[in-house]
């Protein structure tokens, strides 16, 4: 080994870095995910996800099935991940809403948290019906453990922007309230159930009511129930 060579290598020693070739197909891979996950993506919503198949993906993304299972265990798997895109959207608009930088009082706050939700079901109705969709059935013994827990601290960071305004009412003696996180539960439980039940067409022209209208009259009973 000449003295060139020998310093060559030990540079390279002291310096390692993937190769180009590496580095390409670490991004080719990654860009390969992200095009099969575009594919559910525009599969799942506009088929619906009980009737598209990992196949219809697989034929979407212009790829094989076996590629579709080298980047997603399953069916499941895929959903799971379009599932934390929508929470993690779902999850800007609310910190949006809440608002922490700015004085607003609890029921303002809830008042924007629930206004976030009604725009999130308006304009992203695909990724609410996965939502509601998927809290449904065998899912959780479908996807991995860790999957599972993303999603569930997704909901949770949600939830908690409701619970952090309903804390402050307790705080400002404008809530009469004994368990926040309760409060919180229940709230959000009759805000989302309003906007299921509106979600049907048969139970609308039972109802006679828009979407807007029901979601406001149970929201301002909940505020009403929470107020001293």
């Amino acid at each position: 080994m000449t003295i060139s060579q020998y310093m060559t290598n030990s540079h390279k020693a002291r310096n390692p870095k993937a190769s180009p070739t590496k580095a390409r197909r670490e991004r080719e891979s990654l860009e390969r995910r992200d095009a099969i996950l575009a594919a559910a993506r525009n599969v799942f919503f506009e088929n619906g996800i009980h009737r598209a198949t990992v196949d219809d993906v697989a034929a979407h993304a212009e790829v094989a099935k076996g590629t579709v299972y080298l980047y997603f265990e399953s069916k499941e798997t895929l959903l799971a991940h379009l599932l934390l895109e929508g929470l993690d959207a779902l999850g800007e608009q609310l910190a949006e809403a809440f608002a922490e930088n700015h004085p607003f009082t609890a029921e303002q706050r809830l008042r924007r948290l629930a206004s976030a939700y009604l725009d999130f079901f308006e304009n992203e109705p695909d990724y609410f019906r996965l939502m509601m969709a998927l809290d449904r059935g065998q899912f959780q013994e479908a996807i991995s453990t860790e999957l599972h827990q993303q999603i569930m601290t997704r909901s949770i960071n949600g939830l908690g922007w409701v619970v952090r305004a309903i804390d402050q009412g307790v705080t400002d003696s404008d809530f009469a309230v004994a368990d926040s996180k309760s409060a919180a539960g229940v709230f959000w439980a009759a805000i989302n159930g309003a906007l299921v039940l509106m979600s049907h067409p048969i139970r609308r022209e039972m109802l006679q009511q828009s979407v807007e209208s029901l979601y406001t009259g149970v929201m301002e009973l909940m505020l009403k129930g929470m107020k001293k």
